[in-house]
């Protein structure tokens, strides 16, 4: 079953930061298989009083898969500044639905 990794980008961070933090992760998210499936773009919402910030979302083949991911991607730039720029941002794991 498909599953999703979305980061909720804080109003403040700025498009170079999202392009550093995607060149920090590309090599790893293509080696697990993951797909960028919206790079951050503008949030509309639609529905309900929450205000959305701009979402980050990478589509993996499974939720282990993403989990094995994002914990590689950490350890290997844990010091790596424009990676740590987006850590604080919530994220989260979601499965998704095949067929």
């Amino acid at each position: 079953m498909s599953a999703y990794f979305i980061l909720e980008i804080h109003p403040d961070i700025k498009d170079q930061a999202i392009d550093e933090y995607l060149a920090c992760i590309s090599a790893d998210m293509t080696f697990h298989g993951g797909r960028v499936r919206s790079p951050g773009g503008k949030v509309q919402p639609v529905q309900g009083n929450r205000q959305m910030n701009r979402l980050l979302i990478i589509e993996f083949r499974t939720a282990s898969i993403a989990r094995e991911w994002y914990e590689e991607a950490r350890q290997a730039n844990e010091g790596v500044a424009r990676y740590r720029s987006l850590f604080a941002c919530p994220a989260v794991i979601v499965a998704g639905m095949d067929g």
